[in-house]
C-alpha cells in the first residue's frame, strides 16, 4: 500500500480496522457496476430473517402516484403485535444510489419489528445510471404515501411515522423529508440518518486530508452522483429533494437523528446539515464517532457500533413516544 493509500490508515478504530484488508479499495465505475451487483446481490441472498426472528415479511406491488412503473415493497410485522395500531418505520436502503436493495436493511428492520413491535418497510427504487431523479424520489415518495392511504389494512397509526436510511438511503431519505415537508399532504415524525450522503459537492471538491480513503472513496461517490443526476455532479440550480445539502432552509423537518464516522467521506457534508438543522429550529442529535469509516456497520459488536445503534433506537423510540 502506497504512502498516498495510508495516508488515515493510522486513525482507523482498531475494532473496525480489519475491513480495509479484507475490502480491496475499488472506485466504483460504470465498468465495474455490474460485478459490484453481482456480488452484493450473492451476498444478500444468504440472509432469511424469517428464522432468526419471529416476524412474517411479505412483498407488495404499489401503484406509483407520477404515472411511473409500479413500485415494488417489502413489509415486516411481528408474528404478534404489540399494539393496536403499529408505528411505521420507512426504510430506505443504500448502495451509492446505483446498488443494493432492501435486503440488506432486513436484519435490522426484522428486529425492530420483534423487538418493539414496528410495522417496518423498504422500497424497491428504482437505481441509477439505468434511472435518473426524479425517478428515486418519486418511487420513495409513492411507497410511503400507499402504506399512509392504507394505513388500516396496514395496521399502522400515521401519527407515529419514521423514515430513515443508511448512506445514499439517508440521502434518499432527507430529500424525501423535504419534499413530504412541501407537499403537505401527510407529515412524518423522526428522521433517522446513517452516514447519510447529502451533497454532490462532496465528489468535487478538494481532496479531505483524511476522510474518505477507504471503502466509499470520492471518486466511487462522484460516480454515484453523477449516475443519478444524469449530469455532472457539483452544478448550480440542483433540487434540495434530489441533493438535500443544498435546501435553503430545513425549518419544518421532524426531530433528526444523525450519526458519523470521522474517517468516512461524508463527515464534512453531514456537520454543515447538523448545523443547518439546528439554526432552522430542528431538533438535532448527531453523533460523531472516532476512527470510523464507512464500513463500521459490518463491526456490529464494536464500541461504536453498539453506541450508534443504541442511541438511534433510543432517538426513533423517543420521536415517536413509545416510552
Amino acid at each position: 500500500m502506497g504512502e498516498q493509500r495510508s495516508r488515515s490508515r493510522h486513525l482507523i478504530d482498531p475494532e473496525i480496522i480489519s475491513a480495509v484488508d479484507l475490502i480491496p479499495i475499488t472506485d466504483l465505475t460504470e465498468s465495474t457496476l455490474m460485478e459490484a451487483r453481482k456480488n452484493q446481490s450473492q451476498m444478500m441472498q444468504q440472509i432469511d430473517v424469517t428464522q432468526m426472528f419471529p416476524i412474517t415479511l411479505e412483498k407488495k406491488v404499489v401503484p406509483s402516484y407520477f404515472r411511473g412503473p409500479d413500485i415494488q415493497i417489502e413489509i415486516i410485522k411481528p408474528s404478534q403485535s404489540k399494539h393496536h395500531k403499529m408505528p411505521l418505520y420507512y426504510s430506505i436502503h443504500g448502495g451509492g444510489m446505483v446498488l443494493g436493495s432492501p435486503v440488506v436493511d432486513r436484519p435490522a428492520n426484522a428486529s425492530l419489528a420483534s423487538q418493539h413491535g414496528f410495522c417496518c418497510v423498504s422500497v424497491y427504487y428504482r437505481l441509477a445510471p439505468e434511472h435518473v431523479q426524479p425517478s428515486q424520489l418519486q418511487d420513495c415518495y409513492s411507497g410511503l404515501k400507499w402504506c399512509i392511504e392504507h394505513a388500516e389494512e396496514l395496521g399502522i397509526d400515521t401519527q407515529k411515522v419514521a423514515v430513515g436510511g443508511s448512506s445514499a438511503g439517508g440521502g434518499l431519505a432527507a430529500g424525501l423529508a423535504l419534499y413530504i415537508r412541501d407537499q403537505k399532504e401527510f407529515e412524518i415524525h423522526h428522521l433517522r440518518l446513517m452516514r447519510p450522503m447529502l451533497d454532490d459537492r462532496t465528489s468535487t471538491a478538494p481532496e479531505h486530508p483524511y476522510a474518505g480513503e477507504f471503502i466509499w472513496t470520492k471518486q466511487s461517490n462522484y460516480f454515484g452522483w453523477k449516475s443519478v443526476l444524469g449530469d455532472e455532479p457539483g452544478q448550480e440550480e440542483v433540487s434540495e429533494y434530489y441533493v438535500p445539502a443544498r435546501a435553503k432552509s430545513l425549518a419544518g423537518l421532524p426531530p433528526t437523528y444523525i450519526n458519523i464516522g470521522t474517517l468516512d467521506l461524508f463527515i464534512d457534508e453531514v456537520l454543515v446539515f447538523a448545523k443547518q438543522l439546528a439554526i432552522d429550529g430542528v431538533l438535532v442529535e448527531l453523533h460523531v464517532y472516532p476512527g470510523y469509516h464507512h464500513m463500521s456497520p459490518a463491526f456490529p459488536d464494536a464500541h461504536f457500533s453498539k453506541e450508534g445503534a443504541r442511541t438511534s433506537e433510543y432517538a426513533l423510540l423517543k420521536a415517536l413516544e413509545m416510552f
